[in-house]
Formats: structure tokens, sequence, C-alpha cells
């Protein structure tokens, strides 16, 4: 039967080795795993029984990690699976953690696209950008829908004018066809819609006049 083969062993950050399995699997390993069953350039191993004697070692370390980061901030799963994979866990181990966080209710990702919409519009991002911040967090094409059509547009178009007012005072003085260009490019930049400009645009200019 043909062995797998350690193809490399590469020094790491913060007393990790970097190992490389068959020219494509790689496998970053703390020192106290890898000096555990040390494995070294050219040497031959069954991955699938090295993998079932790494995952539960690799699993609280994996587990730690993610916890931390939840510390820090709200996460989406499809998130914590990204960087535990640019970690370079195990398949299994960063599925094993996902479950168990899950299960733990450390992580619901409905509740944290929602909150993450609201705090986009809030920040004066358009639905576009919106959906772009959404889907960059790992979030499903299901749930950022869902988000959407949940967020206030009350809160969202308030937001708007806000940003269209500030946009319309510091290009105040320049010739009106310029300044409206200006100010529609700058909402576009952020997401919004020509139409959603425009409308925010008419709504901030009529609050100017009426102050």
């Amino acid at each position: 039967m043909k062995q797998d083969v350690v193809t490399s062993v590469l020094p790491g950050p913060r007393h990790s080795v970097t190992v490389i399995i068959n020219e494509e699997i790689r496998l970053k390993l703390s020192r106290d795993i890898w000096s555990e069953r040390p494995l070294t350039e050219g040497a031959e191993l069954d991955f699938a029984e090295y993998s079932q004697w790494l995952l539960p070692r690799q699993y609280p370390e994996a587990l730690n990690k993610a916890v931390a980061m939840l510390a820090q901030r709200a996460h989406a799963s499809g998130e914590i699976r990204q960087k535990l994979e640019r970690a370079l866990y195990l398949d299994d181990v960063v599925d094993m953690v996902l479950y168990k966080l899950e299960k733990e209710r450390l992580l619901n990702d409905e509740a944290y696209a929602k909150d993450l919409a609201r705090s986009c519009a809030l920040r004066q991002m358009g639905h576009a950008r919106i959906r772009m911040e959404l889907a960059r967090k790992g979030l499903s094409r299901v749930l950022i829908d869902q988000a959407m059509e949940e967020l206030s547009q009350e809160e969202a178009d308030g937001a708007a004018v806000q940003l269209a007012g500030k946009l319309l005072r510091r290009h105040n003085g320049e010739d009106p066809r310029k300044e409206m260009q200006k100010v529609l490019a700058a909402m576009a930049r952020r997401g919004y819609s020509y139409e959603d400009s425009r409308k925010a645009i008419e709504a901030a200019i009529q609050l100017e006049e009426e102050e």
C-alpha cells in the first residue's frame, strides 16, 4: 500500500511547526504536539492514522482559539471556519469546534446577521455594501436576505440622510451640477443605489431649508 510522505517541515511563529504532506496537505502543529510525535522531512506515514492521532490533540487548541475570537467580538460561523482553516487545523477539528460552539449557543448566525446589517446601516452603508459585508463574514445568501428584509428602513433612511447632509456641506459652494455628481458618487461608493441616494439628498436639502 502506498504510504504518505512528509515533504517539508518548516518552523512557524509562536513555537509552531508547519508540516506539508504529499506536497499539498498543510498542518500547523504546536511544538508540544510536534515533539510528542516528531515528523521529519522524507518520513513516511499513514495520514489517515496520523489524523486520528492528531484530532484530539488539535481540538482543544482550536476550540480555545475560537473562544478567544468570540471573546473579542461576535463572529459568524463561516468566519470562524475561515480563520481556523487558515490556521491549518484538520477539517474534522474545525467541524467539531463549530458543532461545540453552536451546541453551547456561542454562535447564532441568524442573530449575528441581523445585528451586523443594522450596525452597517447605522454606519451609513447602503444595501449593496451591507450585503458585501455580510457575505465577507461567510454568511449564507438566505441569512443575508433575511437580515436585509428585517432591517429597519426608518433607521437606514435616517443614516442615509445624515450622510447626504454631511456630503452636501462638504461640497457646498461648488458648481451645483458638480456638487451633485460628487455627492452621488460618494454615496455610490458606500453602496447606496442611485434612487436611494437621490431620495436621501432631497430629504437632506429639505431639512437644511427647514432649519
